[in-house]
């Protein structure tokens, strides 16, 4: 709201004590003439501005900002805070934190009027086995994304506990604007596009009485063993009156949550979307044929274009068939992707420090092709000779005896890389009232030496990613050709020297695409490959 006064002749205040004005945005004077300042004392002195308190308003309605972490699938902070502790029980339990728990607990809890909530990994449960089938194997949400620990319902359960969250916080508060951030990694990506999608889409209610709807949710989600002792949504269908109220209508069942928890709330925007490397691998078809439509329209990807600004790091070296990435294509210029070095956890994080990589690379029932295979691998960088063993494996017939041979990678690997793109994350989430504590972001500053230095150099690509942005706003070009001049940069292009990215190769990144038995992690090309040609499949949204 603004006031202006309009005066045909002179204004006069006059205060016995100090007569200050605050601003959130910019204070000015213009004059046909010149500003007069006097002051009987020291005269007119600058200085750094005291902040404005957020509840300091003329009006009592306040400004809350709501932040939503979603993990990525076997991503779960508190099944790796058990491991850690050395109960090691496999899948979530043996990853690192990724990068959105590291973010999520370097939140300012103190901080007025922010809430933070952070939504374990797809396919996991706190302190439950990742096993969700017959409770010996992880095939629904693990490996489809789909169930009680799919996406849908990490999406419904981000809903629900968010904005318990935000009641818990603001109490009976009146919000004027309640600014959404949404983070996400991998599925959780996938996770945090969804979410927008389902806040921005009414819903069907359906009567159940006169008088009275339910609001189904998007998918249930199975709680912890934690949250049914305290009768957490044990009911996360939601019932109510007023079908006709302006959050459902437009917020659908995240506004149905916030009818729910009584928030009195003039208007909800969806202020900075953070992803890292966004994969859905969504059921069973993730790129979609005549019958069935790729992972990224299933799930309405393309929602991001809801948001303020949406920030995605992509994963450069990831080529595995199950791992298409979504890129952020429908947000056009209020959007920022770059593409850094890595494959999908490097970039997301999870990887153990100095853990041992031991991968079944490539099998051939030619040995020469394995050879080949292998000075490649260590012509680019990944291995150093010693690293790489080709197995021989003897098939014994009635009358002859075939060989096929399996050409293996064993290395050992620091995970100090993915502090990279966490820093990025912190840096571009802050220009968006994403509150960080000081104190706990040093914990994740970059001490390696080496990673420090490749740090410097992919930051002037990204500052030429984020030129590039702003030249393209100030000069009103169109959307697609944003997008075009984005595609042409690269971060090999800026000072990045090739003993530079051996040595990152080989003493940092990991080699995700290997064959598994069962096909799960399998490379999206068979065959003997270069880097060039190794690739996976793009998905726009």
């Amino acid at each position: 709201m603004s006031i202006e006064y309009f005066v045909e002749g002179k204004v006069i205040v006059q205060t016995k004590g100090d007569n200050i004005s605050f601003s959130k945005g910019d204070i000015v004077y213009n004059s046909e003439k010149s500003i007069i300042q006097r002051g009987a004392e020291t005269g007119v002195s600058y200085g750094e501005p005291r902040k404005i308190h957020p509840n300091d308003k003329p009006i009592s309605t306040i400004d809350v900002t709501l932040n939503l972490f979603f993990d990525g699938t076997f991503n779960n902070r508190a099944n790796t805070k058990i491991g850690i502790a050395g109960e090691r029980k496999g899948g979530s339990y043996d990853n690192d934190y990724s990068n959105i728990a590291r973010a999520y607990d370097s939140i300012d809890a103190t901080e007025d009027n922010q809430v933070s909530w952070y939504i374990e990994g797809i396919g996991t449960v706190d302190e439950k086995s990742d096993n969700d089938t017959l409770g010996i194997l992880p095939l629904k949400g693990g490996a489809m994304g789909v169930g009680e620990r799919g996406i849908k319902a990490k999406v419904t359960k981000g809903c629900l506990r968010g904005v318990a969250a935000l009641r818990k916080k603001v109490g009976s508060k009146r919000i004027d604007i309640l600014k959404v951030n949404v983070f996400g990694f991998s599925r959780g990506a996938a996770a945090a596009r969804h979410f927008i999608h389902i806040a921005n889409t009414p819903v069907v209610p359906i009567a159940i009485a006169d008088n009275k709807y339910i609001i189904i949710p998007p998918e249930r989600y199975e709680r912890s063993q934690q949250e049914k002792d305290e009768k957490i949504d044990s009911n996360q269908y939601i019932e109510l009156e007023d079908i006709t109220h302006p959050l459902l209508l437009k917020h659908g069942y995240f506004g149905a949550c916030l009818i729910k928890n009584s928030l009195n709330i003039n208007q909800v925007r969806f202020n900075f979307v953070g992803l890292y490397d966004t994969v859905a691998s969504y059921g069973f078809n993730h790129r979609g044929n005549w019958f069935v439509e790729n992972d990224s329209k299933q799930l309405n990807l393309d929602a991001v274009k809801n948001a303020k600004f949406v920030f995605q790091i992509c994963a450069a070296d990831e080529f595995r068939e199950n791992f298409s990435l979504t890129n952020i294509k429908s947000a056009g210029i209020n959007s920022l992707e770059i593409t850094l070095p890595g494959v999908h956890s490097d970039i997301g994080g999870g990887y153990v420090d100095e853990q041992e990589e031991k991968v079944l690379i490539y099998k051939d029932s030619s040995i020469s092709n394995c050879e080949v295979y292998k000075n490649i691998l260590v012509e680019e960088g990944w291995y150093q000779p010693e690293q790489l063993s080709i197995e021989t494996i003897a098939y014994r017939s009635r009358d002859e005896v075939s060989y096929r041979y399996k050409l293996w990678g064993t290395r050992k690997l620091s995970n100090h890389y993915d502090k990279i793109p966490l820093s990025y994350m912190f840096h571009y989430s802050k220009y968006f009232a994403v509150v960080y504590d000081n104190l706990l972001l040093q914990d994740h500053e970059i001490r390696d030496d080496y990673i420090n230095s490749i740090y410097g150099k992919l930051t002037e690509y990204v500052s030429a990613c984020n030129s590039l942005r702003n030249n393209s706003i100030s000069n009103n070009i169109s959307d697609s050709d944003y997008l075009k001049s984005t595609s042409r940069l690269n971060y090999l292009n800026f000072n990045i020297e090739e003993k530079d990215l051996k040595k990152l190769r080989n003493k940092y990144l990991h080699w995700s695409a290997y064959l598994d038995g069962i096909g799960a992690m399998k490379p999206r090309v068979s065959g003997v490959k270069k880097e060039e040609e190794r690739k996976r499949t793009i998905l726009d949204g």
